[in-house]
């Protein structure tokens, strides 16, 4: 029950004059406390000899408090002073206790993803601490984030990955974005438990895992990743997301609830259709073609493909080329070939991509194995077999119309220290030079990374060596 205060500001003209009022509504538990502060007002008015504001006249408290009515007369200015003091009084109150049904149920944070700028609004239970790394506590705190109302949470994050069109990948990496600028560096269990939280609700087959005093995640992928470790569960491969690191000791978690999940895909498609920012030159590819050329690059798919996983090459190869890319060099490309045969075009091509890059190794470059898509190896401008492989592919199969694989040289660890690829054409008509069969097709070597032979010369250092073809 709710109580209606009036707050009597003036009064003129006596008993038929006009009187000003201020009406307030307030819950029942707060009024116990104004009218107990009241109370102890009216008796130190009284004990002092002053004179005792009429209450009952001027201020009226349903149910509230009952004050014997006074017929002297009081001071106009001592009406004025007493009122709005008792107003200011429960303004104060009003704004220092709040109201429970308006108080804030989230919190908003402020994160910079790939160049946007993110406001996503957290229910409070997402911030709760987690006492311990096990089972018990990682349940009882996953179902407390279960009752909060996290949907249109879960909504923002979905609507922002398809309005980029984000790849796996990259909304794994906006919910470890989420969970590090929500929850300090300190606190890395609470953000595994999140990340956990958001990409289970986002429909991934997110788990937990307990290593000590440490929660880990547990991704499950629909490709092979390399360089990171995992463990098995029902005949699947879980791998590892951590703060930290550890040999072994790892516990996974039992499910609380048994919804449908996926794992991951390890396809980059658009990766994140972010708009280009930043024209990069190639002077390589403009001293063999003979004109100026610059190419429009997204420095944050750059930055999004800098931290992709290690895998398979054919999600790269399969990797979406991004429209300014491909408007800007197949149209001039085409130009330069346009009166030429098909071998010819072939040739000419096969040239541009053993001339237009630095050659570099994955670790000078990124420190650990790491293919790339034809952006990268623009923007950076250096590359090496396997990153010239797939643009020379590309090429030929946009320009020239021809299938091409690629050749996997199985070299013999105990001699080489790396392996090497290279490209097979399937050519409308024979052409002369090394070849391989596959599924019946004749497919011609090209190597873009043995500068200057031309088609059908592979590199003699693995010429030895059987080939596997990995169809694009």
């Amino acid at each position: 029950m709710d109580y209606c205060l009036a707050i009597l500001l003036g009064e003129m003209g006596g008993s038929a004059g006009r009187r000003f009022a201020l009406f307030v509504t307030i819950p029942r538990q707060k009024i116990f406390s104004i009218g107990r502060n009241l109370h102890i007002y009216y008796n130190k008015v009284r004990l002092r000899g002053g004179v005792r504001p009429d209450f009952s006249r001027h201020f009226a408290v349903r149910n509230l408090h009952r004050c014997e009515r006074n017929s002297r007369p009081c001071d106009m200015k001592r009406y004025i002073w007493v009122h709005l003091t008792l107003l200011a009084a429960i303004g104060s109150t009003w704004a220092l206790v709040g109201n429970p049904s308006k108080q804030a149920k989230t919190r908003s944070i402020t994160l910079i993803f790939l160049g946007d700028t993110l406001t996503p609004q957290l229910p409070l239970a997402l911030f709760a601490r987690l006492a311990s790394a096990d089972a018990e506590h990682y349940n009882a705190l996953h179902d407390k984030m279960l009752r909060t109302d996290y949907a249109p949470l879960i909504d923002y994050l979905d609507n922002y990955c398809a309005e980029r069109r984000a790849c796996d990948w990259c909304r794994y990496m906006l919910v470890r974005a989420v969970s590090e600028a929500a929850i300090p560096d300190t606190q890395s269990n609470e953000r595994i438990a999140l990340q956990i939280f958001l990409l289970e609700r986002m429909g991934f087959d997110a788990r937990a895992a307990q290593q000590g005093r440490r929660l880990v995640m547990l991704l499950p992928f629909d490709g092979v990743v390399y360089e990171r470790g995992y463990i098995n569960i029902a005949g699947e491969r879980f791998y590892i997301f951590e703060y930290g690191s550890a040999p072994d000791g790892y516990k996974p978690i039992a499910l609380s609830d048994s919804a449908p999940r996926r794992a991951l895909s390890i396809e980059i498609g658009a990766g994140f259709d972010s708009p280009p920012t930043t024209p990069i030159a190639l002077p390589l590819w403009s001293q063999y073609v003979g004109e100026e050329i610059s190419v429009p690059i997204s420095t944050a798919r750059i930055e999004l493909m800098r931290q992709y996983p290690t895998t398979e090459k054919a999600p790269f190869h399969r990797a979406e080329i991004p429209a300014p890319i491909r408007n800007t060099l197949l149209p001039l490309l085409a130009r330069h070939i346009s009166t030429m045969s098909q071998l010819d075009a072939a040739e000419y091509l096969l040239g541009l991509v053993q001339h237009g890059f630095e050659f570099t190794s994955d670790s000078d470059l990124f420190g650990r194995h790491k293919q790339m898509t034809v952006e990268e190896s623009l923007f950076y401008g250096r590359n090496n077999c396997k990153d010239r492989t797939l643009i020379y592919s590309w090429l030929v199969g946009e320009l020239l119309g021809l299938r091409t694989v690629l050749v996997d040289y199985q070299v013999d660890p105990r001699v080489e220290s790396v392996g090497h690829v290279a490209c097979g054409v399937e050519f409308s008509d024979n052409v002369a030079g090394t070849f391989i069969t596959h599924h019946g097709a004749r497919f011609t070597i090209c190597d873009p990374s043995y500068i200057d032979a031309p088609v059908g010369h592979p590199m003699p250092r693995y010429a030895r060596y059987p080939m596997r073809v990995l169809e694009l």
